[in-house]
């Protein structure tokens, strides 16, 4: 493995923490650029305060870029809002960020002879179709997140077309994991019911609780980008999950016997309008091309969130989160 001179996009954010520490560890210089929106630099770990350049900007500064692509060998753009919910309370900060930010990327780059790009789209671009998701089933994209990922990687495409930049899109199906305490009530399933129950909260379950997600574990994905920095292949996308589904009353169910007590949920119609019922990933071209497999399933998985949970309970290091499952009042009305 070369070591490589890096700028990263959204690297103070959750999956950026953790595929920074890998990177470190590979040996790569790294430069991240975040605008600290989501839980700020007190975010920031302190192992990896010291070994990282942090720069607090936005992606829809090409000033700022241009300025930062100089000497990289590549970049890895994670700078996005991170959930549904983003873009539903404001949607054109959402959009705005999302594609005007990308393209800034790209023209930085293209301007800086930089010919290496990984970056985040979603596993949203599927929804509508049956799954399993495979990489190449015609999108559709229900809601603005998803058309404006689409649309990143449609313009990636245009870019190695016209350009010669390689570009690969990682697709995330649900990632979770022991670190999501900056998100709020933005965090993933697994860690609002797991804050729900340990503060000793009645968890709100969506609909029946048969709904189902690819959960894929914080470390995981950050390990999928830092596959994909390293592969020597053409532009493409990529499912970045388990290959496994498992259904919401599984998770509390899981989550019930790390506690050591039944948990009783409370379940409520669903307050918004597009839904997922199911997502689940075909890993097959993940496996066969890329490379990357999962290693922590989600029983192991749900584990370390509840143990980080009492961790930061016992430490005080961190406020009850009870409440966070309740982000759905504020929303517009649909």
């Amino acid at each position: 493995m070369t070591p490589k001179n890096l700028l990263v996009t959204g690297g103070a954010g959750f999956i950026g923490r953790t595929m920074i520490r890998g990177m470190l560890d590979d040996g790569h210089t790294i430069t991240s650029v975040d605008n600290f929106k989501i839980g700020g630099r007190e975010h920031i770990p302190e192992d990896l305060r010291g070994h990282v350049e942090w720069l607090e900007g936005d992606t829809r500064d090409p000033a700022l870029l241009t300025k930062l692509m100089k000497g990289r060998d590549a970049v890895v753009h994670l700078a996005a809002p991170s959930s549904f919910l983003m873009y539903e309370e404001d949607p054109v900060d959402g959009a705005s960020v999302t594609v005007h930010g990308f393209l800034n990327v790209l023209e930085a780059m293209r301007s800086a002879d930089v010919g290496k790009l990984v970056y985040a789209s979603t596993s949203a671009v599927y929804e509508g179709n049956p799954v399993p998701y495979t990489e190449d089933m015609e999108l559709r994209p229900p809601d603005l997140k998803a058309l404006s990922k689409k649309w990143n990687e449609e313009v990636a495409r245009q870019y190695t077309e016209r350009y010669g930049l390689i570009a690969l899109g990682l697709r995330p199906f649900s990632v979770y994991g022991h670190d999501e305490f900056s998100k709020g009530g933005y965090a993933n399933v697994i860690s609002l019911f797991a804050w729900a129950v340990l503060n000793g909260a009645t968890p709100l379950l969506w609909g029946d609780g048969s709904q189902t997600r690819d959960f894929i574990y914080v470390e995981d994905a950050g390990r999928a980008f830092r596959t994909a920095l390293e592969a020597d292949l053409p532009t493409q996308e990529f499912n970045v999950g388990t290959g496994v589904e498992t259904s919401f009353s599984d998770v509390l169910s899981m989550i019930g016997e790390e506690a050591g007590r039944p948990v009783e949920p409370e379940f409520v119609d669903v307050p918004i309008t597009i839904y997922a019922r199911r997502l689940w990933a075909d890993v097959t071209r993940a496996t066969g091309v890329l490379g990357f497999r999962h290693e922590i399933d989600v029983r192991e998985g749900v584990r370390r969130v509840v143990a980080a949970a009492r961790r930061a309970q016992e430490s005080g290091q961190w406020p009850a989160l009870k409440d966070a499952q309740l982000y759905f009042e504020s929303l517009p009305a649909s």
